[in-house]
């Protein structure tokens, strides 16, 4: 048997053999007992994955439905959902203000500005007033009235003054933002609903612990996404308002009582003070000096005899 009939005998099975693993590769459905596994279970390639409890399917084949692996157990993926547009919800804004005002009595137009957002549906979040050296008064007041007052608070303060030194008014719009966040909680929360559906089909100890800590961070994601979502509720609901206070500086005649005899008392009192600390400066320049010096000029005396002696011996 020459070399190219062996060639033919043998190469002809092996290329069968390629080709049919090809085959095999590329459409595995053509080989229904061909069989995949899954956490250590086989079933049948091609056929729904099952539970962990051998139930029914979790991923049914739908479109909408996607399977995950995560430390060798089932991580539901739930639809992803857009939630509503910008165009869909109502329109977020944050609405911040700020006045300089000029007024006659900062105690009283304080007051006025707390009751005006009280009137509103509003409350003072802060509010201060100080007395400078001339017996003029200023202070500041913050508050937050309903956004849909704005714009009328605004105005009613500024009634309050008498010049109006700076006005700034600002908006920011939010509403893409909220929007995102309500889509971004709505999938979080789909996700744990599935995350404790499988929970509830887990029974070892190490599917359950998976399971557990996939949900405290999808929790810890729901928490935080609910904080920002209240956050903007609340500075889109309530505009805050700034308003700085001063009066006009004025000369006034002294009110107090005169008293000459006091102020001789306080001037020597504050005399006999001087006394008493340069006296203290003293001693402390007497003892602390004195004893710094003596070892010194003890011991410069001492060299100048050595070098007095040394002189006169020669």
């Amino acid at each position: 048997m020459n070399n190219r009939t062996l060639a033919l005998v043998f190469g002809i099975p092996v290329a069968l053999i390629l080709v049919a693993i090809a085959v095999a590769i590329t459409f595995p459905a053509s080989f229904p007992h061909a069989t995949t596994s899954m956490m250590g279970v086989a079933y049948p390639t091609g056929a729904p994955a099952p539970m962990m409890n051998g139930g029914d399917a979790f991923y049914s084949g739908s479109a909408g439905e996607k399977v995950a692996y995560d430390r060798g157990i089932i991580s539901p993926i739930p639809p992803q959902t857009g939630g509503q547009t910008a165009a869909e919800v109502d329109q977020r804004i944050i609405k911040t203000g700020s006045l300089s005002l000029v007024v006659d009595d900062v105690s009283q137009s304080a007051s006025e500005i707390g009751t005006l957002a009280t009137g509103k549906g509003g409350f003072v979040q802060d509010s201060s007033v100080s007395e400078r050296e001339d017996g003029t008064h200023y202070g500041s007041v913050t508050v937050r009235v309903p956004a849909k007052e704005f714009e009328s608070t605004m105005t009613e303060v500024k009634k309050l003054a008498t010049l109006v030194k700076n006005e700034t008014a600002t908006g920011q719009d939010v509403t893409e933002q909220y929007t995102d966040l309500q889509a971004r909680l709505k999938n979080a929360q789909s996700e744990e609903a599935a995350f404790l559906d499988v929970l509830r089909q887990a029974h070892t100890v190490t599917d359950i612990l998976a399971v557990e800590q996939q949900l405290f961070q999808i929790r810890a994601q729901i928490e935080s996404l609910q904080g920002q979502i209240k956050y903007l509720e609340n500075v889109t609901a309530y505009s805050t308002i700034s308003v700085s206070l001063s009066e006009e500086p004025a000369v006034h005649v002294p009110t107090k009582e005169f008293r000459p005899f006091s102020a001789m008392k306080e001037a020597a009192q504050a005399l006999f003070a001087i006394f008493q600390n340069l006296i203290i400066v003293l001693i402390w320049v007497i003892i602390v000096g004195g004893g710094t010096l003596l070892p010194i000029l003890l011991v410069a005396w001492l060299i100048k005899r050595f070098l007095k002696r040394r002189k006169s011996r020669r």
